[in-house]
């Protein structure tokens, strides 16, 4: 008898699901057999995510959310809830934003866009959604830190420690959910090249000083991802997004059923020990 993960009968929301590793995750947990309920900051991202759902013939609904503001989470989860027939599954919280500039060059006003999104959006998330579950005795939330937030960087400060809270978050609120049966985890994405890392190459391209920007050509944005990828994943490919809604959809599986309060880190050995 194989082994198989199948989300027949099950409700996944996922927040940040209009592009990136939110959509990716979004379709895989369909392909899997769930029913996926979206939420996002642009509806027209979202509401193609869900046309892409449905044509994979699962349901799927969307709620225009920001997660920065408890009263969108709120509806949010009043509507996914309302979708799965007053149930919910498993609860994917993949919003989140990257701030590229040094610390020393960075606005007040864009570190607080970097910890409204990433960190309150978490808290949020876990705020409104773990009460849900525990009612119910059962659920899995899942978050999606980073690989920078396991460990300082010499650039990308603010975003590290953002990361680094919402691993925190995690582990602690896995702890307060775990005597409910409902169990809390967190993704930590490696290098995968969506926008956020075109941003970061953008970074090192004018030494992460806004002063200094420029417009990178085609040649010299891939000779830095060449180069990000050789230097960096001792596995030496980088990752797809598939890759961590994979893990993703494993972790929130019944084949994960004793992990609780831990970091998956997908990333190709970068942050092996």
């Amino acid at each position: 008898m194989g082994i198989s993960i199948d989300f027949t009968g099950k409700t996944v929301l996922v927040t940040g699901a209009g592009r990136g590793l939110g959509k990716a995750m979004a379709l895989t947990f369909a392909k899997a057999g769930a029913d996926v309920y979206l939420g996002n900051r642009k509806e027209d991202q979202g509401m193609e995510t869900v046309k892409e759902i449905e044509a994979l013939g699962r349901r799927a609904g969307f709620t225009k959310c920001d997660v920065a503001k408890e009263e969108d989470v709120k509806k949010l989860l009043d509507d996914a809830v309302a979708f799965g027939g007053g149930k919910l599954d498993v609860f994917v919280n993949a919003a989140g934003v990257i701030s590229i500039e040094d610390m020393l060059y960075t606005s007040d006003e864009e570190i607080k866009r970097l910890f409204d999104i990433n960190v309150l959006g978490t808290v949020h998330a876990l705020k409104l959604g773990l009460p849900i579950m525990e009612k119910q005795k059962s659920g899995n939330i899942v978050t999606v830190a980073s690989i920078a937030g396991r460990g300082g960087m010499a650039m990308l400060q603010t975003y590290c420690a953002s990361k680094a809270a919402v691993i925190s978050l995690t582990q602690s609120a896995a702890k307060m959910a775990a005597p409910y049966g409902v169990r809390v985890n967190a993704i930590a994405p490696g290098i995968i090249r969506t926008s956020m890392w075109e941003e970061i190459l953008n970074g090192m391209a004018h030494g992460w000083d806004p002063a200094n920007k420029r417009a990178l050509s085609s040649e010299e944005r891939e000779t830095l991802w060449n180069e990000s990828v050789k230097n960096m994943i001792p596995l030496g490919r980088a990752q797809l997004a598939e890759d961590i809604a994979n893990g993703t959809v494993f972790i929130a599986s019944d084949l994960a059923c004793e992990i609780t309060g831990q970091v998956l880190a997908i990333d190709g050995g970068t942050t092996m020990v």
